[in-house]
């Protein structure tokens, strides 16, 4: 071999490992050993065939390493280079890194920072050899993946146009405070902070800055991986708050509470990483463990404006979580807690007729456990909406109920409004009909109470809130996690 070509080699990799010192932190941090199980490819690859070329891996640093100890391919684009912009040759290396994705079934991780396709960028000339690029195009190749292994797309800066495209086909979307994605140039250019995207449900986590980023991404991949803890976490310890849990549903049936510390005080210590939580407030999606086995978590927000009601956006949210854990074999856990559909002209004008049906359909599609867990109030197709039919294809694996529950067609106000409309009508005062329909409302409750649901096998068994924790372990513990051979289905996009 010619020492020329050879010199050349060697000062091609070490230009190489000193470009693109952001995307190469990024990665480093994201890697065990702080990128010592990384494997780099295409780092020689640059905006043009010049032996002197500086623009490093073209702006794109892609590879193989290790996460919690298992395979993950992730990609980083880097502003200094050409300002991370979208080239056809990084791109070919994207290609490549999700056939490699979807081979080998390991999850994918891209960070973007960039403004999108590579204005000035020369047309390829016709190749010499077939280069090595994968089975699949960046976006086909990224609807490809969907439901077959885990894709996260991280907002690090400033994204434009191609950037955000990739961004929004990948499973999860986490992002950087302050940041901003846009589209366009000139007079006609917008930009929206993530902050705004996030409360539009387009973006699942925000956080305060790069490191926080890659923490969060090591800690979504884990759920995917199972068997890995939080560090520090022992596996499978309750929470500090769990003996907790019979305090937090208020006695008086009107108050409010937050359904997260129930969640909290549910799963394991230090495991919960709640997706998604300035969208659709009347509902929490959260992944987490209990026992040691990742779960996902969806319930009722009571302490939410809506006071748990089910909007369209909220029947989104759940739908497409339940979707998400259904394809990657993590089994479901419900708190129900809600008044039911909303209803009413703004109702009708979200969609809500539209909307509704998302939830009972990715329940009843499922093959995944669901525990449900009626916390208190279910009116109407609400309870259906968090735990699927009754009797139908599928049912909860185990449907308990605490003894606050109380069920029914409506509210117990609503009914109240209908068996005592005459008497709220005849009332002399305001307080008096409200005092008329009140009364009612606990009357009723006595007859819908825990109970009598019990009596009535309207639940597999009625339980004290710290004995739900236990009781779900236990079924948990019965079902083996296995991935299935082919893919059950993509995940909606957003």
């Amino acid at each position: 071999m010619e020492q020329l070509a050879i010199d050349q080699i060697l000062h091609a990799r070490a230009n190489a490992a000193q470009g693109c010192a952001d995307a190469r932190r990024r990665l480093a941090t994201l890697f065990d050993g702080q990128g010592a199980t990384f494997v780099e490819y295409g780092p020689l690859a640059g905006r043009s065939s010049e032996v002197e070329d500086i623009d490093t891996a073209d702006g794109l640093v892609g590879g193989v390493g290790d996460v919690h100890g298992r395979p993950v391919v992730a990609a980083s684009y880097d502003r200094s280079v050409c300002e991370g912009t979208q080239s056809d040759r990084n791109q070919k290396k994207l290609d490549k890194l999700i056939y490699l994705a979807r081979a080998n079934r390991w999850p994918l991780v891209i960070f973007l920072d960039g403004d999108g396709a590579r204005r000035n960028d020369a047309l390829p000339v016709p190749p010499v050899v077939v280069y090595t690029r994968g089975r699949f195009d960046v976006y086909d190749g990224l609807a490809e993946l969907s439901g077959w292994v885990p894709t996260v797309a991280v907002i690090s800066g400033d994204i434009r146009d191609g950037h955000a495209g990739t961004a929004f086909l990948c499973d999860t979307v986490i992002a950087v405070a302050g940041a901003t994605v846009g589209s366009g140039e000139g007079p006609t250019a917008t930009a929206r902070a993530v902050e705004h995207l996030a409360a539009r449900g387009d973006i699942d986590l925000v956080v305060q800055d790069e490191d926080e980023a890659v923490a969060a991404v090591a800690r979504y991949l884990s759920y995917w991986f199972d068997d890995a803890t939080a560090e520090g976490a022992l596996p499978g310890a309750p929470s500090s708050s769990a003996a907790d849990i019979g305090t937090i549903v208020p006695d008086n049936r009107r108050r409010a509470y937050d359904m997260r510390k129930l969640i909290t005080a549910f799963a394991d210590e230090a495991s919960v990483l709640e997706l998604g939580r300035s969208w659709a407030p009347s509902m929490v999606t959260a992944l987490a463990r209990l026992g040691g086995r990742s779960i996902g978590i969806f319930a009722n927000q009571p302490l939410s404006p809506n006071a748990g009601a089910i909007d369209s956006v909220a029947a989104d949210k759940a739908a497409r979580f339940i979707e998400l854990c259904d394809t990657y074999e993590l089994p479901l856990v419900s708190f129900v807690d809600n008044p039911g559909y909303m209803v009413g002209l703004d109702a009708e004008r979200g969609g809500i007729a539209r909307h509704h049906a998302r939830p009972l359909s990715a329940l009843h599609h499922r093959t995944v456990p669901l525990y449900a867990v009626q916390v208190r109030k279910a009116y109407g197709l609400g309870p259906y909406a968090m735990s699927g039919y009754g009797s139908s294809r599928l049912v909860p694996e185990l449907r308990l109920a605490w003894p606050s529950v109380e069920s029914g067609g409506m509210s117990l106000e609503g009914a109240a409004y209908l068996v005592k409309r005459k008497e709220i009508q005849a009332a002399a005062t305001p307080q008096e009909a409200r005092a008329i329909r009140d009364g009612y409302a606990e009357q009723m409750r006595d007859v819908a109470s825990g109970v009598r649901a019990g009596r009535t096998f309207s639940f597999d068994d009625v339980v004290l809130p710290e004995e739900t924790r236990p009781r779900i372990i236990a079924m948990l513990s019965r079902t083996v996690r296995t991935l299935p051979a082919a893919k059950k289905h993509p995940i909606d996009p957003r």
